[in-house]
């Protein structure tokens, strides 16, 4: 591991001196104290910071947020290396043959029946899925969504999370993870030392289910090719699903979140580590010290190891 931080600017600090960064951090952890001391979680970073230091670590990057950050998320955080940038002209990379059949898992319900769409395995772009299918109305999701909630981030993240589906304020502003618990997944983005334009970020549907209720299993297989492609396209060293609902798309013989959290297995090419939904850690603050477990793994597998 290299003993300094690249990639995102700022000035080089010394660990111990990072320390007087952390509490912003903690507190965008545990919801600015919500059930929990946010003392306690300082005391754990200060430990993870003391490990590192063990380790020979003597330098990392402390850089100052560009922008403010959302209530209840961190303000800054000890940098380490950003996500490595999309060369310039990369092609995308095929399509394995064993995605073949996971894409075409509800491709009838994806294309429509009656839809002159492109099957999305065909798109060779991000941004020709993502405008393919702008208008989807493959299934009764359509009827009460104000638009498509496709994804945002770094087109080659090292990190993509993959969550449920949107919610009022993700389907009111077009992007995942924008409410309540899209605060405390940026928060805990920031706590490892990156922004979210560093990772990619997603749902397995893309419309808003009716009150926030979990995706029916049609509504699953009429997104899921859309999912299955940007997986390819985007090519993550680490796919981190956030709950139950992408755990059983990408494993579904998995026993459940509860169980499944933290063990890492294998979807086609791809390594995928499970986690805790932030909106489950928001009615179980208790399980914030499992799930920044989780994230501290994310962080190893998908930039400290080569």
């Amino acid at each position: 591991m290299a003993g300094r931080g690249r990639g995102l600017p700022g000035a080089p600090a010394r660990i111990r001196a990072a320390r007087r960064r952390l509490l912003p951090i903690a507190g965008a952890m545990t919801m600015a104290g919500r059930s929990r001391d946010p003392l306690r979680t300082l005391a754990e970073l200060e430990r993870q910071l003391e490990a590192l230091e063990r380790g020979g670590v003597r330098w990392l990057n402390v850089a100052p947020d560009p922008q403010a950050a959302p209530a209840g998320s961190a303000t800054a955080g000890v940098t380490v290396p950003a996500a490595a940038p999309a060369p310039d002209a990369r092609a995308a990379p095929p399509a394995p043959a064993a995605a073949g059949a996971a894409a075409a898992t509800g491709a009838a319900a994806a294309g429509g029946a009656d839809d002159e769409r492109p099957h999305p395995s065909a798109l060779a772009t991000l941004d020709a899925l993502r405008g393919a299918f702008a208008e989807c109305r493959a299934c009764k999701l359509c009827e009460g969504r104000r638009q498509v909630v496709f994804g945002v981030g770094h087109p080659r993240p090292r990190l993509l999370f993959v969550g449920e589906g949107p919610g009022a304020d993700e389907d009111a502003q077009g992007e995942p993870f924008v409410g309540r618990a899209g605060a405390l997944l940026t928060g805990l983005i920031r706590a490892l030392g990156l922004v979210r334009d560093d990772v990619y970020i997603t749902n397995v549907v893309k419309c808003r289910p009716p009150g926030n209720r979990t995706p029916e299993p049609g509504e699953v297989a009429s997104c899921r090719p859309i999912l299955q492609r940007q997986i390819e396209l985007l090519d993550p060293r680490l796919i981190v699903c956030l709950g139950n609902v992408p755990l059983k798309v990408l494993k579904p013989e998995a026993a459940g979140i509860t169980r499944e959290r933290g063990v890492l297995f294998t979807y086609q090419r791809w390594s995928v580590l499970p986690t805790f939904h932030p909106s489950y850690l928001l009615r179980n603050p208790a399980a914030i010290e499992a799930c920044w477990k989780d994230f501290r793994t994310a962080l190893q597998l998908g930039y400290l190891r080569t």
